[in-house]
């Protein structure tokens, strides 16, 4: 201890201080008892130190405030337990702010949602150029060629003052659904729908495959107009086909169909028949016993691209297909607050080419979730399915049954689709090969 500038090996003590002060004190010193000093005086530094009798404190007991000290002897590492750890509150942080950027983007896409952009008018075939560049090629079948387009019906449409007679109809829209195959670019499953948002009616005609189109393109083949002409040379040549652009197109690739059959959970299906198929060249193995399947992505791929066990090959297929896409929409419909939506509209947004923005698909999935599984119906494109033409196969369209069903069934527009608006090339009564336009490309 150190008292008034004493090094810490000094050997006073106290009592030492105590002898040193009597022997210096003056001889007038008389000791007296002890004074404290008054409030207004200076303490001395020794006052500070000095403890305060019991005594002299008059606090009483009851205003002493009560001091929690439990813990003051924790070790620091239960002090820090009982807090919330760093980890914690960074994953709070990141989880919080994750929820408020998909708040975000949901309130985005709702707000943004809308119907897709309608075609303003029915497609014009151009007939001007039909005195040359005549298809020469042989025609195997009986009677020939004949290049002179079928009769237009001119009759006029009965009047009918409710009804509008041209332009597009309210609240229906068009689309064109392509399966693009696992080898090259072809798309072997073609379909036309139409969604009419007011009856929530849909409509969907698949096209076989193989069907002769009247194009520029050396293969004639419809699945072959996306590789040969890109998405803008499919839909140029689907509005000859059909009388007009649909209204936006997607185009499906195996690995996205089998993403999207396995965010509804699979499909439960009957498979009708024992399937027992292998492509070593596509890597395709399809194994099936008759009775209930539950189709994961997977298994739904395998079974809509079988064709060979069929009598009537693509048709076949095509009729297989139909009744899979029904029973997956009678099980979508049946559990549709079950739908994961916005999983499906991801998988369509990033897994497949389409027209369509997120807005759009949003909207359409909602419209579509609105039916009843009653006014669904899928057709088959009419034609001639074992025709032979300059010595190949194809399916040769049924003209006037095709223009029925357009009409019929997949027309958005008040005013009927005729051979003036598509260029398609088939059969006429007498057998021949003709084109609707005047001229065989």
């Amino acid at each position: 201890m150190k008292f008034f500038g004493g090094s810490r090996h000094s050997k006073h003590t106290a009592g030492h201080i105590h002898e040193a002060a009597e022997h210096h004190a003056s001889p007038a010193y008389v000791p007296t008892e002890t004074r404290w000093p008054e409030p207004d005086a200076p303490a001395s530094p020794l006052d500070e130190t000095r403890p305060v009798p019991v005594d002299e404190v008059n606090v009483p007991v009851e205003d002493i405030p009560d001091v929690d000290l439990s813990g003051q002897d924790d070790p620091p590492e239960r002090r820090e337990e009982r807090g919330f750890p760093t980890w914690g509150k960074i994953l709070i942080v990141v989880v919080s702010v994750l929820l408020i950027l998909t708040l975000m983007l949901f309130i985005w896409v709702w707000t943004h949602r809308r119907p897709p952009e309608k075609t303003p008018g029915l497609n014009t075939v151009d007939t001007s150029d039909t005195s040359d560049g005549m298809d020469t090629s042989d025609d195997t079948s009986p009677g020939g060629q004949d290049t002179t387009p079928p009769t237009e019906d001119t009759t006029p449409p009965t009047e009918d003052t409710a009804t509008p007679t041209t332009g597009r109809r309210d609240n229906v829209y068009t689309f064109l659904v392509l399966g693009k195959d696992k080898v090259g670019s072809n798309t072997d499953a073609i379909m036309v729908a139409m969604l009419d948002t007011e009856n929530y009616t849909l409509n969907v005609a698949s096209i076989p495959r193989d069907t002769y189109t009247n194009t520029p393109y050396k293969n004639k083949r419809i699945n072959t107009l996306y590789g040969s002409g890109g998405a803008d040379g499919l839909m140029d040549n689907m509005a000859n086909f059909i009388g007009y652009r649909p209204d936006g197109y997607a185009i499906v690739d195996l690995d996205a169909f089998m993403k999207l059959i396995d965010a509804i959970g699979g499909v439960d299906y009957y498979v009708p028949r024992n399937i027992d198929y292998d492509d070593p060249y596509q890597d395709l193995h399809i194994h099936f016993k008759k009775g209930m399947t539950h189709m994961t992505g997977q298994k739904a791929m395998e079974y809509v691209r079988f064709r060979k066990g069929y009598a009537d090959a693509d048709i076949g297929r095509i009729d297989a297909q139909h009744e899979f896409l029904m029973t997956a929409a009678k099980q979508i419909l049946a559990n549709k607050d079950d739908v994961p939506l916005t999983t499906l509209i991801d998988i369509v947004v990033n897994d497949v080419k389409t027209s369509l923005d997120l807005g759009q698909c949003t909207w359409l999935a909602g419209e579509l979730l609105k039916m009843d599984v009653e006014n669904i119906q899928f057709l088959t494109m009419p034609g001639n399915y074992n025709d032979y033409y300059n010595g190949r196969n194809y399916v040769t369209v049924d003209i006037d049954g095709w223009l029925e069903m357009l009409n019929t069934y997949l027309n958005p527009f008040y005013q009927e689709i005729t051979t003036a608006n598509v260029d398609l090339a088939g059969r006429n009564e007498s057998g021949k090969m003709i084109a609707t336009s005047g001229k065989l490309r």
